[in-house]
């Protein structure tokens, strides 16, 4: 598959679908053979923004089923969160590699399921938590592996976003994504997945027991979660998400015995500790994208940024926040 032309399917044809088949159609050797969507609507108009680009009008379906009919070589999946774990089954089943915008699943047993068949089956699958490809955060990993802070005690990582007040401006196109009992797993599932699996990729420790709250507004909406959460080799965490922030804000502190690495999406500052300046570091332009590294994969030509056995850490921390926050209790996940 190294030097042949990739042909992909996309399910799932929202905003999401238009930022990764941008990134898809300026790698060479691509070609986007169908675009399936419940909307029948919005996969007609994805094609069609395709055949501009491209030059070549992919096929429209109404559903997965039609596009596996297709026998693309792999599937990228835009829909909503809940349908991700019967999408990726249904490609898998069908000798299909898979593509998943995060998170895998919202439920840690169906992520085991897509794991363990994407093995028997021998494909790949991607999971786009595209935070691991931030340079800030590649340093950030390499330095707390290479001991730069001393002994690593606390993480704190906060997230947020004036979501819910945009989505009101907008008319409430995307609430879903906030609804827990709807297609979207809530807050947690939607944004707070990518800060997740940055607290834990970034450590390289699982997590152990975890405690959280959450708050919702009157409707349903899950729009705060906050969680104390105990790391191997007790590192304690915090995890902060909100969505009715005025501001945006992505970040992590590690707080060593010697200093304190301080990243966000797009820096990186170093306290030695020692009474000296606090350091900002320079760093490279991102390698990649998601998308780029899961056609390199695809083609043999490296691993995967995040493949689905890789996710399945975020999805089990993921659950046991949100299975706490409903309990009121402290949740282990060994």
């Amino acid at each position: 598959m190294a030097n042949s032309l990739l042909r992909i399917g996309i399910a799932g044809c929202g905003q999401a679908a238009r930022i990764h088949v941008e990134r898809l159609l300026k790698e060479p050797d691509v070609k986007i053979v169908g675009c399936a969507d419940a909307l029948r609507e919005s996969a007609q108009a994805l094609a069609a923004s395709i055949a501009e680009t491209s030059g070549e009008s992919p096929a429209v379906f109404g559903d997965l089923r039609g596009l596996l009919d297709q026998r693309p070589d792999a599937v990228a999946i835009f829909t909503p969160h809940l349908l991700h774990y019967r999408q990726a089954m249904d490609a898998l089943q069908a000798g299909v590699h898979v593509f998943i915008e995060k998170p895998l699943s919202t439920n840690a047993q169906e992520a085991d399921d897509v794991v363990n068949l994407a093995r028997g089956r021998k494909l790949k699958v991607a999971v786009g938590h595209q935070y691991r490809l931030r340079p800030s955060l590649v340093e950030a990993r390499k330095r707390l592996a290479a001991d730069a802070v001393g002994p690593l005690r606390l993480v704190t990582a906060a997230l947020a976003q004036p979501w819910l007040a945009r989505q009101q401006e907008r008319g409430g196109e995307s609430s879903w994504r906030f609804d827990p009992k709807m297609a979207g797993g809530g807050l947690l599932a939607d944004a707070g997945d990518h800060l997740v699996d940055a607290l834990l990729w970034t450590t390289g420790r699982p997590a152990l027991e975890v405690f959280a709250v959450q708050s919702r507004l009157p409707s349903g909406l899950d729009v705060v979660t906050a969680a104390a959460i105990r790391l191997e080799g007790d590192v304690a965490a915090t995890l902060a998400l909100s969505g009715v922030s005025r501001g945006s804000l992505f970040e992590l502190n590690f707080f060593g015995e010697r200093g304190r690495i301080h990243a966000t999406d797009a820096l990186l500052e170093v306290d030695p500790g020692d009474g000296s300046p606090v350091r900002r570091v320079d760093l490279p332009e991102a390698a990649e994208s998601v998308d780029a590294n899961f056609l390199a994969a695809l083609r043999g030509l490296g691993p995967l940024s995040c493949s689905a056995e890789d996710a399945l850490d975020t999805v089990r921390l993921s659950e046991a926040v949100a299975r706490s926050a409903a309990t009121g209790q402290v949740v282990p996940l060994i």
